[in-house]
């Protein structure tokens, strides 16, 4: 028998059909997740400062560039402790010099895990801060909207005049979709959080969860110029050291081979006593933003052959290694630059979304306080779009001067403030 037509629209009120349907098992809340994940590990309310210095203590990479430290003062101490015959050797005195450039390249091999981690630390912890914000963001919404749809579904003839127009299907499409990004969100957020402890040298030897103690995004107060960055880059940054040290030691090499005795026929290079540690800087990206790769220094642990075409194979490598400096010095400058530039572009939008920004806040905080009327239906999507779009870049920007302490070699020091209270958002503090 066919249902009347006033039948199958009493049936189209959202929830009438809820009794008929199969409701599949609840998914686990959040705080089982992170109590699943976390193994009985409790969490710890902890600052960027102690994020930092845990990780000075804890962090493994660290530690490792540590022991290739005491490797290379190992090695400094053997060259300069020959004795006996073995001080006869005619390229020794060129060895000793390799070997103290050894140390120097295991202080900025040190220098570049320290800084790398830092970076990758304040990242993570900027990161929870920024998932954090838009998960209470998007909750508050959701509320909104459901305390919108309870209201206007017990005014059936309001209901049904919105319903005509379209406007209930898109606050259930938005609904649904607040939902799904506030899944997105504290998920991410828990996951920067496990990747905020990894950096800070991993669960088993903190033994705690870390959670921020910083609930706003801080802001950074970078007052530096381009030259100075460069300037920076070019004197401290551990990558320029690695190369210019490396080009150093390979040139140095040529003199030892011209050296050695014309008897050998199978002669040692400075790789036997020491190790320049340099690695492509930076790394290709053949992605959306193309960026070229470095080119490493090349010297085997042995030449063999005659005198002279050791020494012309030494000179040919020491020639890659001077190109080897010219490229990270390039590259380096080319990263700098376009840090600089990122900076400058993300303070010119800031400005620029200022004054719409407040108008989006507006709307928001009059849709989170109340039931959602027709006009800010219409502008809530552009609006939350808006302080997205503002969030981001607050969190691009701060992202922007840990990079340039990074690639500073830490020679840089950014402060990073609270927001003022004049500041768009301030009013969103969690």
């Amino acid at each position: 028998m066919a249902l009347s037509p006033w039948i199958l629209w009493m049936l189209t009120i959202p929830g009438q059909l809820d009794f008929f349907t199969h409701k599949p098992p609840p998914a686990p809340t959040l705080l089982a997740i992170e109590q699943e994940i976390s193994r009985g590990l409790k969490t710890k309310v902890v600052s960027l400062e102690k994020c930092l210095s845990e990780a000075m203590e804890y962090q493994p990479r660290i530690q490792a560039a540590k022991a290739s430290q005491r490797a290379a003062e190992a090695a400094h101490s053997g060259i300069y402790s020959l004795r006996g015959i073995a001080r006869l050797m005619p390229d020794l005195s060129v060895r000793k010099k390799q070997a103290d450039e050894g140390l120097e390249i295991s202080q900025a091999l040190l220098t570049k895990e320290v800084e790398d981690t830092k970076y990758a630390i304040r990242r993570a912890y900027f990161t929870v801060i920024y998932a954090g914000i838009q998960a209470g963001r998007i909750d508050r919404l959701i509320e909104a909207l459901e305390r919108t749809k309870k209201e206007l579904g017990k005014d059936l003839v309001w209901w049904a005049i919105e319903e005509s127009i379209g406007l209930n299907g898109k606050m259930r499409m938005t609904l649904s979709e607040a939902k799904n990004q506030l899944a997105v969100a504290q998920l991410g957020r828990l996951k920067a959080r496990f990747l905020l402890s990894e950096e800070m040298g991993g669960l088993v030897a903190l033994g705690y969860l870390p959670e921020p103690l910083d609930k706003t995004l801080l802001k950074p107060k970078i007052g530096l110029t381009l030259e100075h960055l460069e300037t920076m880059v070019d004197e401290k940054g551990p990558e320029r050291i690695l190369a210019r040290v490396g080009r150093d030691v390979a040139r140095l090499e040529v003199e030892a081979q011209k050296r050695s005795s014309s008897f050998n026929f199978v002669n040692r290079t400075f790789a036997a006593f020491t190790d320049t540690g340099v690695a492509p800087i930076p790394t290709p990206d053949r992605g959306a933003e193309f960026r070229p790769g470095a080119i490493n220094i090349e010297m085997s642990t042995f030449m063999g052959g005659p005198k002279s075409y050791r020494v012309l194979r030494a000179d040919a490598l020491a020639d890659r290694a001077e190109f080897t400096e010219q490229t990270a010095t390039n590259l380096t400058r080319l990263e700098a630059r376009v840090a600089f530039l990122t900076h400058r572009e993300i303070e010119r939008r800031l400005e620029a979304e200022r004054a719409s920004i407040n108008d989006a806040l507006r709307v928001y905080n009059r849709v989170t306080k109340s039931t959602i009327g027709f006009m800010d239906a219409l502008l809530l999507a552009q609006g939350i779009q808006l302080m997205v779009d503002y969030e981001k870049l607050r969190f691009d920007q701060a992202l922007i001067a840990a990079d340039m302490m990074r690639m500073s070699g830490g020679s840089i020091e950014i402060p990073f403030e609270a927001l003022g209270a004049n500041e768009p958002m301030k009013d969103l503090a969690p």
